[in-house]
C-alpha cells in the first residue's frame, strides 16, 4: 500500500510543480502575440518608410514642376528629365499640364489653376509610384501605391507708375516750388534738373540704402516701406544709391536738397507698394527703375506739412505787371501708391487730385471809354481729379511679343476764371465755388467776367502697349480726355461772360468790353504755357495722364500650391 501511495500521489505533485513553474512563460506570451508585433513593425517602420519616401516625391514633384513651368514648350520633356535624374529606384508615372494659374485669395486654392487655358504661364505634375513594404509583407501588402503633385508659375513682375512728367519743367519754377515745400532756398541749376529728370534709380537697390541711412531694425523690404524715416535720411539714401550707378551729378542735386529738407519723418509705403517682392530681404533688382527727380519731388511734397505752395512770379511773362501761382496737391486714394510692383494686376494706381490757382494784373493800359490808364486783373482757378492707371497683362512669350500692357483713364476736371477764397484751396473735402471776379475795378467802373468748362467727363478704360524696348528706353504713353482740350486760359477767355457796372456816367459798353478781351487775348497762351509747366511740376496733366511702365522680369519659376 505504501508503493500504491507513492504511485497515486506523485502525478499530483508533478502538475503542482508545473503550475508553480514561470521558466518559458515569456516564450509563450511572445509566440502568442507574434502577429501583433509583426503588425506594430510594419506600421511603425513601413508606414515611416511611405511617409519619407513620400516626402521625397513630393522634392521631385517640385523640381519637376518648376522645370515644366520655366518654358513654353517640351515642358513634359523637362519634367521627365527631372524624374530619370533624381535617382528614385521605381517605376514612375508622370503626368503634366499647363494651364494658366490666379494667385486670387477669393477662389479655392484647387480652383486657381485652369488646365489648357489661354495664356498659358504655369505647370501641374503629378508623379505617381510605388514603396516597397518590409513587415508589412507577412500580411500580404508587397508596396504601396504613392502620388504627389506640385504647381509652378513662371516668375512675372512689372512696375507702373502714373503721372510723371518732370522732364521738361522750368528751372525756376521747379527751384520756387521746391523751395516753397521745404520752406527755404533752393538754387539748382537747369542743368542739375536735366541730370535728376534723366537719372534712374533701382528702388530695390535704394531701400536697402534706406535701412543702413536711417539704422532701421527692418528685415523685409515691406518692413522698410512701412518704416518711419526722416527725410533727409531718405534723400541721404537716394544720393547714394545714385552715386553707386555712377549718377554722380544727379546725386548731388539730391545732396544740395536733402541740406534744405527739413526733418519731417515719412513713410515709403504710401509711394511703393512692393507687392509679392515685400516679403524679401533682398533681390529684386531690375524690376523697378524710376527717374530720380520724380521720386525725389514725391518725398517733399509727401514730407510738406501743407500741399499748398505760393509762388510770386513777379513781372516775368511779357505784358504782365504781376503774376502769382499757388498750387495745392490732395492726398492719393488708399492703397494706391505711385509705383506698384505686381504680377497679379489687381493695384489700381492713382495721381494725386491737384489745384493750381493763378493771379494775374495785366501791365497797365489805356481802355476806351476810360479816361486813364487801368490795370486788368485775371484770376483763374484750374482743378484736376485723379488719374488711374492698372496693369492688365505680362506678356513673357519669346520675340516681338513680349512686354506689357496697361490700361488708364483720365477723371472729371474743371477750369474757371473766378475768385476763390485762397485759404481753402487745399481743402480737398469741400468744392470751390468760383465767384464772378472784377477784371477791371475803378472808382466808377467795373467790368465783371466769369468763365467756367470741364475739362472731360470720366473716361473708360484705354488700353497701352509697351514693348520690351519701350520699356528699356523709359517710354511714356498719354492717356487723354475723349474732349479735346486747347489752351485752357485761351478757351475761357473765349467764352468769358462780361458785364459792365457804371456809375452816373453815360459810357459806350461795346467798345469797353472788346477793349477788355481784346486786352486779354495775347497774354492767354503765355499762362497756358505756365499752367502746364506748373501741373506737370507736381506730376499730373490737364486732361491727360501719362504711364509708364518702370520694370519688367521674366524669370525662374516659382512653387505656388
Amino acid at each position: 500500500m505504501g508503493l500504491a501511495s507513492v504511485v497515486r500521489f506523485r502525478p499530483v505533485s508533478g502538475v503542482r510543480r508545473l503550475s508553480r513553474d514561470r521558466r518559458g512563460g515569456v516564450g509563450l506570451m511572445v509566440a502568442g502575440m507574434m502577429p501583433v508585433l509583426v503588425g506594430f513593425a510594419a506600421f511603425a517602420i513601413d508606414v515611416g518608410a511611405v511617409q519619407l519616401e513620400t516626402r521625397r516625391l513630393q522634392g521631385i514633384a517640385d523640381a519637376a514642376a518648376m522645370a515644366a513651368a520655366s518654358t513654353t514648350s517640351g515642358a513634359t520633356q523637362r519634367a521627365q528629365a527631372i524624374v530619370d535624374g533624381s535617382g528614385w529606384q521605381h517605376d514612375v508615372a508622370v503626368r503634366v499640364e499647363q494651364g494658366a494659374y490666379s494667385a486670387d485669395p477669393a477662389k479655392a486654392p484647387s480652383a486657381r489653376f485652369v488646365a489648357n487655358a489661354s495664356g498659358a504661364d504655369a505647370a501641374r505634375v503629378t508623379l505617381e509610384s510605388v514603396v516597397p513594404t518590409f513587415f508589412a509583407r507577412v500580411f500580404g501588402t508587397r508596396e504601396v501605391s504613392i502620388a504627389r503633385s506640385a504647381t509652378a508659375r513662371r516668375q512675372r513682375f512689372a512696375a507702373f507708375s502714373i503721372g510723371s512728367r518732370l522732364a521738361s519743367v522750368d528751372a525756376g519754377l521747379l527751384n520756387a516750388y521746391l523751395g516753397a515745400l521745404t520752406g527755404s532756398d533752393i538754387r539748382l541749376t537747369a542743368m542739375d534738373y536735366d541730370a535728376l529728370a534723366n537719372a534712374q534709380v533701382d528702388l530695390f537697390a535704394l531701400l536697402p540704402l534706406v535701412r543702413s541711412s536711417a539704422a532701421l531694425d527692418a528685415v523685409t523690404f515691406r518692413d522698410i516701406l512701412t518704416s518711419q524715416v526722416a527725410t533727409p535720411k531718405l534723400l541721404d539714401a537716394l544720393a547714394h544709391a545714385l552715386t553707386g550707378s555712377n549718377q554722380t551729378s544727379a546725386a548731388a542735386a539730391v545732396r544740395q536738397i536733402a541740406t534744405v529738407a527739413g526733418g519731417a519723418s515719412v513713410s515709403l509705403g504710401a509711394l511703393i507698394d512692393a507687392g509679392p517682392l515685400g516679403g524679401q530681404a533682398g533681390g529684386g533688382t531690375g524690376v523697378a527703375r524710376v527717374d530720380a527727380m520724380a521720386l525725389a519731388t514725391a518725398i517733399l511734397q509727401l514730407a510738406g506739412p501743407r500741399r499748398q505752395v505760393a509762388i510770386d512770379l513777379g513781372a516775368s511773362i511779357p505784358g504782365l505787371a504781376s503774376t502769382r501761382l499757388m498750387l495745392a496737391i490732395g492726398e492719393r486714394a488708399q492703397q494706391s501708391p505711385w509705383i506698384a510692383i505686381t504680377d497679379t494686376g489687381t493695384p489700381i494706381v492713382r495721381t494725386a487730385q491737384a489745384r493750381a490757382y493763378l493771379e494775374t494784373r495785366l501791365s497797365p493800359m489805356a481802355l476806351p471809354g476810360l479816361g486813364s490808364l487801368v490795370s486788368i486783373n485775371l484770376p483763374v482757378l484750374v482743378e484736376l481729379a485723379s488719374a488711374e492707371g492698372r496693369l492688365a497683362a505680362i506678356d513673357c512669350a519669346a520675340g516681338a511679343g513680349r512686354g506689357v500692357t496697361l490700361e488708364g483713364r483720365t477723371d472729371i476736371g474743371s477750369a474757371a476764371i473766378g475768385t476763390i477764397e485762397t485759404g481753402r484751396l487745399d481743402d480737398f473735402a469741400t468744392a470751390l465755388m468760383p465767384a464772378r471776379a472784377a477784371l477791371v475795378d475803378t472808382l466808377l467802373i467795373d467790368v465783371i467776367g466769369s468763365s467756367r468748362m470741364s475739362l472731360g467727363a470720366a473716361e473708360p478704360w484705354r488700353s497701352l502697349r509697351f514693348s520690351e524696348s519701350e520699356i528699356a528706353t523709359r517710354a511714356r504713353k498719354t492717356v487723354a480726355s475723349s474732349q479735346p482740350l486747347g489752351g485752357i486760359v485761351s478757351s475761357l477767355i473765349g467764352q468769358a461772360s462780361l458785364s459792365v457796372q457804371v456809375i452816373g456816367l453815360a459810357i459806350p459798353i461795346d467798345p469797353l468790353l472788346r477793349g477788355v478781351g481784346a486786352a486779354l487775348t495775347p497774354i492767354a497762351p503765355a499762362l497756358d504755357r505756365l499752367l502746364m509747366t506748373a501741373t506737370g511740376t507736381l506730376g499730373v496733366g490737364l486732361g491727360e495722364a501719362d504711364l509708364s511702365v518702370t520694370g519688367m522680369r521674366c524669370g525662374q519659376a516659382i512653387l505656388v500650391a
